[in-house]
């Protein structure tokens, strides 16, 4: 029988990407304790989406990739990186004030030829989209480094493309990097044009313009 791998659970309403980081506030009594402990021995925990409904089997590790602030009475204010996907086997649900752990298999993708236009393209986009919707908030990826490869970066784009829940998480159960960037692909190209039309609106009302309408006879 195969050996399975233990690790803590933190279930949230978000999913986590590998390659990809999100801050945290931690304030549970037991996500500190799993905190502190991912700190000293440099472990990770599992992050699985938890919606109204149930929480997902399949996930992504989360490492702690630094600490922003430590508050006095043990919270803490944190950013996490996504390492690597699995799928839950067995599940060690906890009590009410104790941490859940899982016996998991480790997912990866199937062994494929990497269509680097194709990454290239999705950059493109996602850069696009971080000019036009983030100002500058969210960092753009570069091509020469994340179309390598050893990169993923339908992960990178993933984390901030505007992709509802779903999307995410059907996103993060995909076991091909060029079948993910091309669901990215498309959203990306059908979400541009979206907001490229709220900036221009958002800006002529920020200007005090107006618009005027008239039919042609």
């Amino acid at each position: 029988m195969e050996s399975l791998d233990r690790i803590a659970l933190f279930p949230l309403g978000v999913i986590l990407f590998p390659e990809s980081r999100m801050p945290l506030h931690i304030f549970e009594e037991r996500y500190k304790r799993l905190c502190s402990s991912a700190i000293e021995h440099n472990e990770v925990f599992g992050i699985n989406f938890i919606d109204e409904e149930r929480m997902h089997s399949v996930g992504c590790t989360a490492r702690i990739a630094g600490i922003t602030k430590k508050y006095p009475d043990g919270k803490l204010d944190i950013t996490i990186e996504g390492v690597r996907r699995y799928e839950i086997i067995q599940l060690e649900q906890g009590g009410q004030n104790e941490l859940s752990y899982a016996r998991i298999h480790w997912i990866d993708d199937e062994p494929e030829l990497r269509n680097k236009e194709l990454a290239a393209e999705v950059i493109t986009l996602f850069n696009e989209l971080c000019d036009v919707a983030y100002k500058g908030a969210v960092e753009t990826l570069e091509p020469a480094i994340w179309s390598a490869e050893n990169k993923l970066p339908s992960f990178a784009v993933a984390q901030k493309s505007g992709l509802m829940p779903d999307q995410r998480q059907t996103l993060l159960l995909v076991r091909s990097e060029n079948e993910r960037l091309e669901m990215l692909k498309n959203h990306l190209e059908a979400l541009l044009p979206k907001v490229k039309e709220a900036e221009s609106m958002t800006e002529l009302i920020r200007n005090d313009g107006y618009i005027v309408t008239w039919n042609k006879k």
